[in-house]
């Protein structure tokens, strides 16, 4: 008895995926899993000093700096989800194009619509997971992560400041020098130098601490010292003793707006309206959008004649890339500042990105084709 024949169309099929859709998609997979880990691993690396110094110089506890390492791991890895992608997307398609792979796909029928289908079959939870990790786990982090340098600040009184150093705080606007730091956390022989515009007073104390209000303004308080404010010999010239005065040593309150903005609900940044806070939602929103768009565009860059380098595509990748992030950062600083419209910023740059796919598939498939089948010659 013959067996039957052979029908493709009937073949087992794992998890429901064709064979073209499981191989490019878990080509990418894999790759993309490579591609952040080595990225998250080298920004992480640079931020993990970072905290490191802090904790050194005196201005984080050290039970705190993995809790803060793994906060800036989230922050990284929603950050660098659409280069990841477009990376991984280059990278898994060149290898395909210069190994022929590509050629046996287009000869069995395989054009660029099957090719997009695969990649976004694995796009699509990329983007719905960079949509969650930018509007949701981003914020989070960076609310939490504030919250524990916050709490750390109110329970360390003179952490950050060195004995026998001069510590500015404030840009410049204040310097402190304390020769000596007891272990009940206060200053002995303290001198400060504060300037508020024009004026410059310098005040010197046998001993001082730190102090934070309800309101979570921070303080130096002096006691028992002298006050000197003005030019020596002029008559505005002012000395005072006194026995308790306060120093503020808050950082600015731009600082201040933007660290808020940074933690702050992307829905509550939508129904603020304010620039500033669109701004802050379309950098959030670039994150999945961006890796959608990039991921559309990474598809026609990445064919390459059979005789054809490798490093003419990346190279012009890579000029791609920056000029979106430049654009992207340009449009975001004009809404921030009222000069461009909500919806113009937000999608004005994908449609640059959306339009740049159509001319590189249009010219991939050769402009007479494009014609003819615009004219229904086809």
């Amino acid at each position: 008895m013959n067996p039957p024949p052979f029908e493709p169309g009937k073949a087992r099929r794992s998890f429901g995926l064709p064979t073209i859709d499981r191989l490019i998609a878990g080509e990418l997979a894999k790759t993309l899993l490579a591609v952040l880990f080595v990225l998250v691993t080298i920004v992480v690396s640079r931020k993990f000093l970072a905290i490191l110094a802090r904790a050194i110089e005196g201005e984080v506890a050290t039970d705190t700096i993995f809790t803060l390492l793994g906060l800036k791991v989230v922050v990284t890895l929603a950050s660098l989800l659409p280069a990841s992608v477009f990376l991984s997307v280059l990278m898994v398609l060149g290898r395909m194009y210069r190994d022929n792979e590509m050629t046996v796909f287009a000869c069995a029928g395989v054009g660029p619509l099957r090719i997009y289908r695969s990649i976004l079959l694995f796009a699509g939870p990329v983007c719905v997971l960079g949509a969650f990790l930018s509007l949701q786990a981003m914020p989070w982090s960076e609310r939490l992560s504030q919250e524990l340098i916050s709490k750390d600040e109110k329970g360390a009184d003179v952490r950050g400041i060195k004995a026998g150093r001069f510590n500015e705080f404030s840009q410049g606007d204040v310097v402190l020098y304390a020769e000596q730091l007891n272990t009940d956390k206060t200053m002995s022989r303290v001198f400060a130098q504060s300037r508020r515009g024009d004026e410059t007073g310098i005040v010197i104390a046998e001993s001082g601490h730190m102090e934070i209000n309800d309101a979570g303004d921070h303080f130096v308080v002096l006691n028992n010292g002298r006050r000197y404010q003005g030019v020596p010999g002029r008559a505005d010239f002012v000395l005072n003793e006194f026995q308790a005065y306060g120093v503020r040593i808050n950082p600015p309150e731009g600082s201040q707006a933007a660290l808020k903005r940074e933690a702050a609900d992307s829905l509550h940044l939508w129904m603020s309206g304010r620039p500033r806070e669109l701004a802050e939602l379309q950098r959030r929103l670039a994150v999945p959008l961006g890796t959608f768009t990039l991921t559309l565009l990474a598809v026609p860059i990445t064919r390459t004649s059979p005789r054809g380098g490798v490093w003419g595509n990346l190279i012009s990748a890579f000029l791609i890339y920056i000029i979106y992030e430049n654009l992207q950062k340009i449009s975001q600083g004009l809404l921030a500042t009222g000069k461009l419209s909500v919806w113009t910023s937000y999608a004005g740059i994908y449609a640059v990105m959306l339009l740049a796919t159509s001319v590189l598939l249009a010219r991939n498939s050769g402009w007479r084709w494009v014609r003819d089948t615009a004219l229904g010659r086809r």
